[in-house]
């Protein structure tokens, strides 16, 4: 086995290819008409998707979505992550087959990344295809289909490629050398997951710790270290450019912006729950019915099993340390404490030192350090075994043979009697009995695991060492049976940890069929797709983009960076109520219903499978002009008061945060003449004045008149407004977002520039 891999490298990623096309069947081969079941996926990532691929294939720029909240940037989404190739793909082929084959090819990258890894610390190319199999295909992954985690799949799966280019950037100590470790860093940017990219940085920061810890000349060791940190991080930023400062603008003017550690410690990992990690299922299966999973919400932020050889490396790692064990252990140690929280004191820590880091919650999540290194023990483990002679092997195991696994197996099996007596001595009738079945079958399974186990490692000790021996002066050759039982002890136990890897995200990644919700099909055919078109989803139930593929434009959304301004004054009434004074002053024209809505100034427009359709009688326009008369109030606490108490009021006028010299009263009109994504025309005529478009005031947006350029301004707190004068003109708004600009210049220029010199020069 061993010696296949050491004549073909090439065989690991084939082999880690074969793999994950087994494991994720149902994302590569989905049955006709179905695809991923997850939350995310069905809410967020397949409707985002399908309306990128759509804006590409009517010729639009998908830079600015119309159809969500009153608008919000795409470029600046991570979400969205428009310049990552794996979008690409899903551009040219659709979101429904396109975002599982996207995955799929993200998971086989994070396991060959892992291998790849675990080879340049030294383990065997067997080795590391376990360890490559426990870090993409285990657990942790597994959760992230069961929750739809789309683009964080994508980013964690640049993470070892990132390690192992700062390992080698490390030994080699020249510029040239950190370009790997850089393109990684910067693919991970263009992925769009920002909390997963500064896991990438704490875990280079690891290993620059451990890279001084083993070190001969420590100070050297450093200032090789932190250069090479330094010189890759500029790579990076440089190549991910342009996501990044778009997203840094977003992000800055969101409500993500200077957040507390309530916030940040939201989800953090309760101490209990760190029990399913050696007991996968010890607080159910979401998966499972009739008990689901009773643990802390959320499911997927406190799982990570990857198996319980991976489990016992770690203690054996301390029977015969090597300095290559410190890194992993070091990753282990992190992701302990960062994932309890504030519980385990490192979280402040990281959040009072590492700028931005204060915009993420989750802390649970920390939890893939955890799963990270113990990937690696596994990998060092493995090859210790394969390289240690058989007595080497009988003195390591002994322990593990004689006491550590038969004591687990004994308090395994026993403590599953008990939960299964439970269960038959109970009523039933409570929820408590039938948890008490699922943890005795968790505890059975364990028992069953360590039993295979077992049996795995006692083949390494009991082959004979395969030479011939002389006793009273005659050859002895050694038993051919035990001599030959080495040979299968490798793929025995990796038979074993690939199943135990395996044997709970197989439950986790399931199809459904379809995503689209009937909701949203009917109102695509009641409700027109024109530029007032504004939506209002009532239920609460139904997925809040479905106005993505629909072409309405709904006030409500389901991202995770809606704009601060616009979230308070949406916020001033109840988000699904449609007389929040909010969405008359958005001239939220439609409302989406699953039960009758009986109010005077809606009516009835239409009633299909899904829902039944009103429109209302008297909305507010999508523009006017503020014929009676101009507020200036930059207290936006005060604005949104005064729209709460009457919104009627507010017909014709406007309230600008900043004085506009521009004359008002008279009559004049404004109607839209042409809309789309990053642009609008709107007709004007009459008195001119002062001009309110009730879309988001936001960087980047440029309105002019007739072809002259204008100020915006921002009125009502979010929307935006421009000074017009009399007559009949022209007025145009356009998204052109200089952060994209220059963050497009640096990251095009950047990998040009990395490519010329990965080709004449290439990488030390």
């Amino acid at each position: 086995m061993e010696k296949a891999f050491e004549r073909r490298p090439y065989l690991v990623p084939l082999v880690l290819a074969l793999l994950t096309i087994l494991f994720l069947r149902p994302a590569i081969l989905p049955p006709p008409g179905e695809v991923l079941a997850a939350n995310d996926f069905r809410a967020m990532f397949y409707p985002l998707t399908t309306m990128l691929h759509d804006m590409i294939h009517a010729g639009e720029l998908p830079l600015w979505n119309p159809y969500t909240f009153i608008g919000h940037p795409l470029i600046g989404n991570p979400h969205s992550a428009l310049f990552y190739p794996a979008t690409w793909l899903i551009w040219l082929i659709g979101a429904d087959r396109g975002l599982g084959l996207a995955l799929a090819f993200h998971v086989w990258l994070a396991a060959w990344g892992m291998s790849r890894l675990a080879r340049s610390f030294g383990s065997t190319y067997t080795a590391g295809l376990l360890a490559g199999v426990v870090f993409g295909m285990s657990e942790w992954m597994g959760t992230r289909f069961y929750a739809g985690h789309y683009t964080l799949i994508m980013v964690a799966a640049w993470i070892p490629w990132a390690a192992a280019g700062y390992h080698h950037a490390l030994k080699r100590g020249t510029w040239r050398s950190t370009l790997p470790a850089g393109a990684a860093l910067g693919a991970a940017l263009l992925g769009g997951h920002p909390p997963m990219v500064f896991y990438l940085g704490l875990a280079l920061v690891v290993m620059l710790i451990y890279h001084i810890m083993t070190a001969e000349d420590t100070v050297r060791a450093a200032w090789v270290a932190i250069r090479q940190l330094i010189l890759l991080g500029i790579v990076g930023v440089i190549l991910g450019a342009a996501l990044m400062l778009p997203a840094l603008e977003l992000t800055r003017l969101s409500v993500r912006d200077n957040n507390d550690l309530a916030f940040i410690n939201t989800f953090a990992l309760p101490p209990a729950q760190f029990l399913s990690l050696a007991l996968p299922g010890l607080f159910g299966n979401p998966n499972q019915a009739p008990t689901y999973y009773w643990g802390q919400d959320f499911y997927e932020e406190f799982s990570a099993y990857v198996g319980l050889l991976p489990l016992l490396a770690l203690p054996l790692a301390f029977r015969r340390m090597r300095k290559e064990h410190v890194f992993f252990i070091g990753l282990i140690v992190l992701g302990v404490l960062m994932s309890v929280g504030l519980q385990g004191a490192m979280l402040p820590i990281v959040v009072r030192w590492i700028p931005g880091f204060s915009f993420f919650r989750a802390p649970g999540r920390a939890l893939f350090f955890v799963m990270f290194g113990l990937a690696g023990l596994l990998a060092l483990l493995v090859s210790q075994l394969q390289r240690d002679t058989l007595e080497e092997r009988r003195e390591f195991l002994r322990p593990v043979l004689q006491r550590w696994i038969p004591v687990a197996m004994l308090i395994a099996f026993g403590a599953s009697v008990f939960f299964s007596g439970w269960y038959a001595s109970a009523s039933h009738v409570e929820p408590m009995p039938t948890r008490a079945l699922m943890v005795a079958g968790t505890l059975a399974a364990s028992g069953i695991v360590l039993a295979a186990l077992w049996a795995a490692l006692w083949m390494w000790t009991s082959a004979q060492d395969g030479l011939p021996k002389i006793t009273n002066g005659e050859e002895i050759v050694p038993h051919r049976t035990n001599a030959n039982i080495v040979k299968w002890a490798l793929p025995i136990l990796a038979l074993v940890v690939i199943i135990d890897a395996w044997r709970i995200p197989l439950q986790l990644i399931n199809n459904t069929t379809g995503w689209r919700d009937s909701l949203w099909e009917g109102a695509a055919v009641n409700i027109p797709a024109a530029a007032d078109a504004r939506v209002i989803e009532i239920p609460d139930d139904s997925p809040y983009n479905g106005g993505y593929v629909e072409k309405l434009q709904h006030v409500i959304g389901y991202d995770p960076l809606p704009i601060e301004t616009f979230d308070k004054l949406q916020k001033i009434g109840d988000l699904h109520d449609p007389t929040n004074p909010a969405y008359t002053l958005l001239g939220v024209k439609y409302i989406l219903a699953k039960t009758p809505y009986d109010r005077t100034n809606f009516e009835l427009i239409g009633i299909a499978e899904g829902g039944i359709y009103y429109r209302r009688t008297d909305p507010f326009p999508r523009t006017w002009f503020a014929t009676k008369g101009v507020t200036v109030e930059p207290n936006d606490d005060a604005v949104r008061d005064a729209i709460k108490k009457d919104v009627e009021a507010l017909r014709d006028t406007a309230i600008v945060d900043s004085p506009m010299d521009c004359p008002t009263g008279g009559s004049a009109t404004a109607t839209i003449s042409d809309f789309h994504p990053t642009n609008l025309t709107i007709q004007t005529d009459g008195s001119g004045g002062v001009l309110v478009l009730s879309d988001q005031y936001y960087p980047g947006w440029e309105a002019t008149v007739d072809g002259n350029s204008v100020p915006i301004t921002r009125a009502f707190t979010a929307l935006r407004a421009i000074c017009v004068p009399s007559g009949a003109h022209t007025v145009q708004f356009v998204y052109r977002p200089t952060s994209l600009i220059i963050g497009l210049i640096l990251t095009v220029v950047g990998w040009m520039a990395v490519a010329v010199i990965w080709r004449l020069r290439g990488i030390d």
